[in-house]
């Protein structure tokens, strides 16, 4: 009976303290007021997952959406920062979540940051969000704002995208979108990206059964990968109340 399985999972899972957290978030007392306990919660939890790195040492593959795994001392090889994964499901506040990590990182200097969503129509949504912690709609500006052949000219601020964005390819002499980010990012980048509904890199790694036979990845799954692994330093979040269907679709995290 999977119904009553799920509710003993959830059961056991919910008898389980977290762990104790030692980060503290940098945030003015002006923000405090205006983000709920859970959502604070979300914050230094997040905070504690970004500062430490995973095991292991990789190397790109000669795909950019792929890596290896080689000994530690690899010329060449990089370490991963370890990400986050939000999957508060529906009216708890996941916006108010993102801009709280992003402004907690702002506050330490991190002043550069990438926020994907399903498509432009929400770029609105994220500004009310950022709003309502007290930040100006004017600090998040859409990448469709430049053209792909242009350089971002952004000194600080939060660069919204989309996953369909993101997956642009290259054309001639204009770089791809992705490259265009990390072009404004910089290599060493350490701050905040933010896969908001991220499980629209579902299928990153293909392989999944499907009605006509295994499925092959999908292309913003492996851009989405391939900007991690260009930018191992980075502060991921991923937000999803639907983070997957199935074990494999979570290759993109």
């Amino acid at each position: 009976k999977p119904h009553q399985t799920q509710l003993v999972q959830s059961a056991a899972m919910a008898s389980v303290a977290p762990p104790k957290p030692s980060y503290r978030p940098h945030l003015p007392k002006t923000i405090l007021g205006l983000l709920s306990d859970a959502q604070l919660e979300t914050i230094i939890y997040a905070g504690e997952a970004h500062a430490s790195s995973l095991p292991g040492a990789w190397l790109l593959g000669e795909a950019a959406h792929m890596v290896h795994l080689v000994a530690e001392g690899t010329l060449g090889a990089v370490q991963f920062r370890r990400g986050f994964f939000l999957g508060d499901g529906t009216g708890c506040g996941k916006g108010r979540q993102i801009a709280g990590v992003i402004a907690d990182n702002m506050a330490q200097g991190r002043v550069r940051a990438v926020w994907f969503s399903r498509n432009d129509a929400l770029l609105e949504d994220a500004r009310r969000d950022w709003n309502a912690i007290g930040g100006a709609g004017s600090d998040i500006t859409p990448q469709s704002a430049w053209k792909q052949a242009d350089a971002i000219r952004l000194d600080r601020g939060i660069l919204f995208t989309t996953y369909a964005t993101l997956r642009q390819p290259a054309r001639g002499d204009r770089p791809s979108r992705l490259d265009q980010i990390v072009s404004w990012l910089g290599a060493d980048f350490d701050g905040v990206i933010v896969f908001d509904e991220a499980h629209a890199m579902a299928n990153a790694a293909g392989g999944g059964k499907g009605s006509r036979g295994p499925k092959k990845a999908s292309q913003q799954g492996m851009a989405g990968l391939a900007l991690q692994n260009r930018l191992p330093g980075a502060r991921i979040l991923y937000v999803s109340a639907t983070g997957a269907t199935t074990p494999e679709n979570l290759a993109y995290a």
